[in-house]
């Protein structure tokens, strides 16, 4: 068993995922790649109480399985998968018993997890509220998040044998070029339609693929201050995003980038004459190439500006705030689907009001504003408590969702986003160890790690 542990936490692990999942991308087999994928977790939970493998598997899984579009009647034909995973979770709860604490925004999940179990209380319809997909995210976004923050607080800690901060940094690098093979194959396997010239492909999966890449882009950076040509990758994200075609990820990409460069010039004294230099090459580049940009991103930019292309969203702003004004205490609750003339969601799928400050204001209402404003104040007061180079990344990368959430889902999808948020503050806590604490004094007086 400790050849096996030491194996799921070594780069040979990583690497044969990785392979793995790009030979799942290539071959067009994404629903197989994800019944695969989720084998493999139940058998690596069995196996050890480590999450960074299982971690691994989680993002890699991620990045193809958004590619399945349309597939929840497929899957439901891969049934017999779920008493396995039941088994294999019982198995690893056998091997390794579930222990439970609190942390710094444990009370921040809890009013949160009381602000979703609430919304729509007086106005909601029971055929709505007891709907199996409205259930699933009243769990899963509520109490269900708790008893997961609660485990994780409990089960994560810091690892003399290596730096989480160093190993999930090489994970989600490892998700930016698992995305950059996607959206290769993507534009590969429809080069046909590039006869009369290149343009951004509309594919269904762009803004998961931009909301995971926004994510991603800090740890390159975070790594860039030990190898500084990871710098680049950094930028190779945001290029990778505007070939997504996501508006969101478009605009809000670019801040992410923008805050992730002036935050490393603030911290890396190392390599501030480097990014300096880089910043200014970029925009003279830009400036000198911007033509070719407009033509290339046309696709992008005319359906940012058409009100036609924006027009659900907007709508569902005051739809938003009509139903806060309905029942201004609790909302109309997170399984309303009074909006389905704006928004013709899929099946089992809500009806979003793709923007989170309205998603709040019109399913939780005033409680859910009071629940929400606590939680992020609570995760900003575990950042500054917890004040690291790694912890200040993560915050970014938080950030950077809650930025695409303004224009999608985001933090209310269960999964991953808002499991990887809830992590992220875990970590904040857990996993730093002596030596990740030394990281940023030193890196801020331009000495090496």
């Amino acid at each position: 068993m400790e050849k096996i542990n030491k194996f799921l936490v070594s780069d040979w692990f990583t690497v044969l995922l990785l392979v793995a999942a790009v030979g799942v991308v290539f071959s067009g087999c994404e629903i197989i790649g994800t019944v695969a994928f989720v084998l493999i977790f139940g058998i690596t939970m069995a196996l050890t109480d480590n999450w960074m493998p299982l971690l691994q598997i989680i993002m890699f899984t991620t990045c193809f399985a958004i590619r399945c579009k349309n597939s929840f009647s497929t899957f439901l034909g891969y049934w017999w998968v779920v008493p396995i995973m039941v088994a294999l979770v019982i198995c690893h709860f056998v091997r390794f018993k579930a222990h439970f604490s609190g942390g710094t925004c444990f009370k921040g999940i809890l009013a949160t997890s009381v602000a979703v179990t609430l919304g729509g209380v007086g106005i909601i319809s029971a055929k709505e509220y007891f709907s199996y997909t409205s259930l699933f995210y009243i769990f899963m976004l509520g109490f269900g998040m708790l008893i997961i923050y609660s485990y994780m607080s409990a089960s994560l800690e810091a690892k003399d044998s290596y730096s989480y901060a160093e190993k999930f940094s090489k994970m989600m690098v490892c998700v930016i070029c698992l995305l950059a093979v996607c959206l290769f194959e993507e534009y590969f396997s429809n080069r046909a339609q590039f006869a009369d010239g290149f343009e951004i492909l509309p594919f269904q999966w762009r803004n998961n693929a931009a909301t995971m890449l926004m994510l991603a882009m800090p740890f390159a950076f975070y790594l860039s201050n030990k190898d500084f040509g990871l710098f680049f990758i950094g930028i190779l994200d945001y290029i990778l995003i505007l070939f997504t075609g996501s508006r969101g990820g478009m605009l809000f990409g670019i801040l992410e980038l923008i805050l992730c460069i002036i935050v490393m010039f603030i911290l890396d004294k190392r390599h501030r004459p480097a990014i300096a230099a880089i910043v200014g090459v970029s925009l003279v580049v830009t400036a000198l190439t911007y033509e070719t940009w407009i033509d290339t991103l046309s696709y992008t930019l005319l359906r940012l500006i058409d009100p036609n292309e924006n027009s659900i969203r907007l709508q569902l702003i005051p739809r938003g705030i009509e139903d806060f004004k309905a029942n201004p205490i609790f909302g109309r609750g997170i399984g309303y689907m009074g909006n389905r003339d704006v928004h013709k969601s899929a099946d089992f799928a809500l009806c979003w009001y793709h923007c989170s400050p309205i998603q709040i204001i019109g399913s939780f209402g005033i409680t859910g504003i009071a629940a929400y404003g606590y939680l992020i104040y609570l995760r900003i007061k575990t950042l500054l408590k917890n004040f690291t180079f790694f912890n200040v990344i993560m915050f970014l990368s938080y950030i950077g969702l809650e930025l695409m959430s303004l224009v999608n889902p985001g933090i209310f999808a269960p999964f991953p986003y808002l499991f990887l948020i809830t992590l992220y503050f875990v970590m904040m806590e857990k996993s730093n160890n002596s030596e990740d604490k030394k990281v940023l004094p030193r890196i801020m007086r331009g000495e090496k790690r």
